[in-house]
């Protein structure tokens, strides 16, 4: 089963972060492509997760179960789905660990996945290291800009009792995307072993006729 480590960061501290990852539509809501398909059941979780690679467009349909332990701040999800227009089958275990890092937050992430059927070729080495770089990327976003659109009461009334004028409501959090687009990903890192490809043949070309 591969692997993948993750890191993320946000700025805010951990007792405002980790309440948010134990609401599982909140969290949801900040990741690219995926949904909740109907409400949680104890620490089950429904859901799909849509993602583009390409020409080819998967909607990965399933459950999981989250449990997070507030003493160590850690958690685990484990997941599995399919996807049955390819006939592609995913299951994922994501072990996390929320850590305080000066005035922010820092989540470490390890993957363990597997990926078969059709979109098996996907799971390959720097095409589903890229296509996990950006989803964690997106996902941070989303999830900061969530935290700073859900201020604290305390800290609203706070500002309410010491200013007159009222201040600007904070923007709300952008809208997620409806499914992770890695099709631009895949043409780049083509672009990328063309260059390398023939890069390489130039150099050794270049080589042989200085002898």
């Amino acid at each position: 089963m591969p692997t993948m480590t993750q890191t993320l960061a946000v700025n805010f501290p951990r007792a405002r972060v980790w309440p948010l990852l134990g609401d599982v539509e909140q969290v949801m809501s900040c990741m690219p492509g995926a949904s909740l398909t109907k409400p949680r059941e104890g620490d089950r979780i429904f859901g799909q997760m849509r993602v583009k690679l390409g020409p080819i467009a998967a909607a990965f349909a399933g459950e999981g179960t989250l449990t997070m332990d507030e003493a160590t701040h850690t958690g685990v999800i484990h997941g599995q789905g399919t996807d049955p227009k390819n006939n592609s089958r995913a299951k994922a275990d994501v072990t996390f660990a929320v850590v305080e890092e000066g005035p922010g937050t820092r989540i470490d992430l390890t993957v363990d996945f597997t990926l078969t059927g059709v979109l098996a070729q996907f799971s390959r080495g720097a095409i589903v290291q890229e296509i996990a770089n950006r989803l964690t990327a997106e996902f941070a976003r989303n999830l900061e800009a969530k935290l700073a659109a859900t201020a604290p009461v305390a800290e609203e009334e706070a500002a309410a009792s010491s200013d007159v004028v009222a201040a600007p409501a904070p923007e709300p959090a952008p809208e997620p995307a409806k499914e992770l687009n890695a099709g631009n990903l895949l043409w780049v890192m083509l672009k990328d072993w063309l260059r390398g490809l023939f890069g390489g043949r130039s150099l050794q070309d270049n080589h042989s006729r200085s002898r």
